[in-house]
Formats: structure tokens, C-alpha cells, sequence
């Protein structure tokens, strides 16, 4: 039986890029974001619906696995640190109305690393206390592009949330596999002087090469080069297959959809792991069945 997800503040689909390519299925996606809507039906075949308060959950067909990025500005360094005082903040609630409708087995939920800190811990505290209230176990970890071969400095804070009486035998966050050490150099094919590249951002570019906005220049052959789109797509893990407009009039918006994106290298890796636990646990019912 094919798996089933759902793709909350989904951008241009960094989930269902990767949970794809396990063969499961997308029975929703929803981003308030209206001008990528396109980019994510010509690359998934279906179109994203508007904003999540919209979303009425009796018309969701039955799902595994739900997951979101949900809006890391109210909580991230380079913000006014709102946090659940921002708008943005509270649609973290909207994805406890979607659980607590549907029961889903696997919650994957992505966010900035300094939600941990935020609030002196208080709000991760929060949002970790009402997933559990739902009935979940909250396993964490902050993950770097640059250990699972990326060669990006960006850092991110995965939480996946298995329902209590989903019964399995992994270790969510043993992923020593996946570590591998990549330069750009060796990556992007130009002999980058930087190891490793700025984390793929939105707004700042071509700040001059030596400002603390600088995220895209780097010195390769003795001058300096500008990452190109295809760079940051590939930098973010997506393939020469992904479409991604580079009409002078859509550049801004794709600069943006990159800068936002989850890396896919970290979807992937967490795709393989909720695959183990719906694996785990199909084998466990079976044995306890027998």
C-alpha cells in the first residue's frame, strides 16, 4: 500500500521532493505564497492550495505522514524574535489542528536552529509540550548541510514526532551513515578558495565580497564569482531536472524560493528514517498478528 503525506508551508517541495523518490504519495500540499504555486505544480504535478486556515480537514484523504517548515521568521537570529507574539508564530497551531484531526503516524516538522534558544527555550518547550499532548514522542536534532555533503553552512532544527503507539526500533537520529565531507571546489566544479559556502539566503546579494550581508561572492581563480541559480539550486540539493524560471522578471522570486527552501539532502535523510519507523512497525503488527 502506498504511503501517503502531507505537505505543509510546503515552498517549492523540499519534502515532497525526497518523499517522493520513496514513492509516497502527496494527498496535500498548501502555501499561502501564490507565486510559487506554479513552480510546485510543473515539478509535482499538483497545485499547492492557499492559506492553511482554509483547509477544511474532512476533505483530506486518509495520510501517513505530515510535515512542514512552518515560518521560521518569528524565531530566527536574523528576525525581531516574535516568536508565538508574531502571526506567523501561531500557524504552528494550525498544524495541531491538522493532527489532532487526523492522527497522522510520523510528524515532521523543520524549523531555524535558534528556535531552541528562542525565548530562553520557552517556545521549542511549548511547541514540544502540545505535540505531546496529541499523543506524540518529540525526538530533535539540529542538522549542518556541510556534514551530509553539502558543501552549505546552513543549519536547521528537525523534530520528528512519532505517535505513541506507532511501535518501532529505530534510532531516529543515528545517521552516521550519511555523514560525507564535500568542498565546493569539488562540488560546483570552480576552484572556490572557501571550503564551504555561506548559507543560501534570502535578500543581501552581491553585498561587496568582504560585508557580513555577503552570502553569494566568493574568490575563485583570484577574482571574485557570484553563485549562479543553478549554483544555489544545487548547493540546496536539488537537480538539473527542477524546474526553476530564470526569466529576468522571475529572478527575485527564485532567488527567494531558494533562500527558503529546506535542503534536500536533509528531507532525504529524514524520508529514509520515517521509511525505518512505518517499516518497524508494519513488521511488529505483523509478528504480534501471527
Amino acid at each position: 500500500m502506498k504511503r501517503k503525506f502531507v505537505d505543509l508551508f510546503c515552498g517549492i517541495g523540499s519534502f515532497h521532493y525526497s518523499f517522493s523518490k520513496l514513492g509516497w504519495e502527496c494527498v496535500l500540499a498548501s502555501d499561502n505564497d501564490e507565486t510559487l504555486h506554479s513552480v510546485y505544480e510543473k515539478n509535482y504535478g499538483m497545485k499547492p492550495v492557499g492559506d492553511i486556515y482554509d483547509i477544511d480537514t474532512d476533505d483530506i484523504p486518509d495520510y501517513d505522514v505530515l510535515c512542514g517548515g512552518f515560518p521560521c521568521q518569528p524565531f530566527s537570529n536574523a528576525g525581531k524574535h516574535g516568536g508565538f507574539t508574531d502571526e506567523r508564530g501561531v500557524l504552528f497551531l494550525e498544524i495541531i489542528r491538522l493532527m489532532e484531526a487526523a492522527k497522522p503516524k510520523v510528524v515532521v516538522l523543520e524549523n531555524v536552529s535558534a528556535l531552541k534558544s528562542h525565548d530562553k527555550g520557552n517556545t521549542f518547550k511549548t511547541i514540544c509540550e502540545k505535540i505531546q499532548e496529541q499523543g506524540y514522542t518529540v525526538h530533535h536534532k539540529v542538522l549542518k548541510c556541510s556534514d551530509y555533503g553539502l558543501p552549505q553552512m546552513r543549519k536547521r532544527i528537525f523534530m520528528v514526532c512519532v505517535r505513541n503507539d506507532i511501535k518501532h526500533d529505530v534510532d531516529i537520529f543515528d545517521i552516521k551513515e550519511y555523514e560525507k565531507e564535500m568542498t565546493m571546489k569539488e562540488y560546483l566544479g570552480k576552484n572556490f578558495e572557501k571550503k564551504h559556502a555561506y548559507t543560501i539566503r534570502c535578500g543581501g546579494a552581491r553585498s561587496p565580497i568582504t560585508s557580513k550581508q555577503n552570502w553569494d561572492g566568493y574568490m575563485v581563480d583570484g577574482e571574485v564569482y557570484r553563485l549562479t541559480i543553478q549554483d544555489a539550486k544545487k548547493l540546496q540539493g536539488f537537480d538539473d531536472n527542477f524546474h526553476l524560471s530564470e526569466d529576468k522578471k522571475d529572478k527575485k522570486n527564485t532567488w527567494r524560493y531558494l533562500g527558503n527552501t529546506i535542503p534536500t539532502r536533509f528531507t532525504e535523510i529524514i524520508g529514509y528514517k520515517v521509511k525505518a519507523i512505518l517499516d518497524s512497525n508494519e513488521q511488529s503488527s505483523r509478528r504480534m498478528g501471527s
